[in-house]
């Protein structure tokens, strides 16, 4: 009996010192933001009463919480510390840190326009090898592409980013007719084995890159959305090992293994909605 009693002590003392740990380390932040001198400075500057009092409430719940941890009162002292981050962030979002705004969207933009010309580039293409093709699709995303050019050299990040939207809207409508109504050639003679892996590399992030898009714009079931997920990191483990197996000379593995990431990402897109031509 008395083994157990202090078992249980002994169990009951190392959950409290876990939470005494959690606490200052929750502490020790609420503090540092408070200490951010540019923070409390950007404040005080925008002339936002509510901002202030919720930085000074902050400041409170914070001196709070450091008390009652001291004096051993672990739940007052988690209350206090919860409030006093509340307060904080409450104050945060009323005076947001502009440059820090700005960098972010133009990081956004920045990765956003990459992912579109690269889906631009592959559609293209492919419908430059369809000459029926209607490529009314094609000619509004460049144009939305150049609209948003134009605004992110004038600063306008997120303009610049719904822009690009738009034109991701399009490159999915058309995309999606010109794999569902044409079976590309891939026949095509190579010069060399490592050749032929570029082309197909190539076509795997197009595909790669028209996924996402499907799943934004088909909004498929959250079951679906599984399926499409499991499929996508088979593809990509799938692509890794076919990108190592070529950098290792061994162009004729890589290929068979890029074309089964292919594979898996075209059943992605079935998943999501989006009928692709079988090969």
């Amino acid at each position: 009996g008395a083994l157990v009693v202090a078992l249980a002590c002994g169990a009951a003392q190392a959950d409290a010192d876990a939470v005494r740990q959690q606490l200052a380390l929750k502490i020790k932040l609420a503090a540092q933001l408070i200490a951010d001198a540019a923070t409390a400075q950007r404040i005080a500057a925008s002339g936002n009463e509510q901002a202030q009092a919720s930085l000074d409430a902050g400041r409170v719940h914070l001196a709070r919480a450091e008390t009652l941890l001291s004096s051993g009162d672990l739940a007052g002292a988690q209350q206090s510390v919860d409030l006093s981050l509340r307060q904080i962030g409450v104050a945060r979002r009323l005076v947001p840190d502009v440059p820090q705004k700005v960098a972010a969207a133009r990081q956004r933009h920045d990765q956003l326009l990459a992912s579109t010309e690269r889906l631009l580039q592959a559609y293209r293409a492919r419908a430059q090898a369809d000459k029926g093709h209607d490529v009314s699709d094609l000619a509004a995303a460049e144009g939305l592409v150049g609209d948003a050019r134009h605004l992110a050299a004038d600063g306008g990040y997120e303009r610049a980013s719904e822009a690009l939207a738009r034109a991701e809207r399009h490159l999915l409508a058309g995309m999606s007719r010109l794999l569902q109504t044409n079976t590309l050639d891939y026949t095509a003679r190579f010069e060399s084995p490592a050749q032929e892996f570029d082309h197909e590399w190539a076509r795997y992030q197009s595909i790669a890159d028209l996924v996402p898009l499907a799943v934004a714009d088909l909004q498929p079931q959250r079951e679906a959305l599984a399926v499409i997920e499991r499929y996508t990191e088979t593809a990509k483990a799938l692509s890794t090992l076919a990108r190592r197996k070529a950098e290792s000379g061994q162009h004729p593995q890589a290929l068979q293994e890029l074309k089964s990431a292919t594979l898996y990402l075209q059943r992605a897109l079935t998943a999501a909605g989006l009928t692709t031509p079988a090969e």
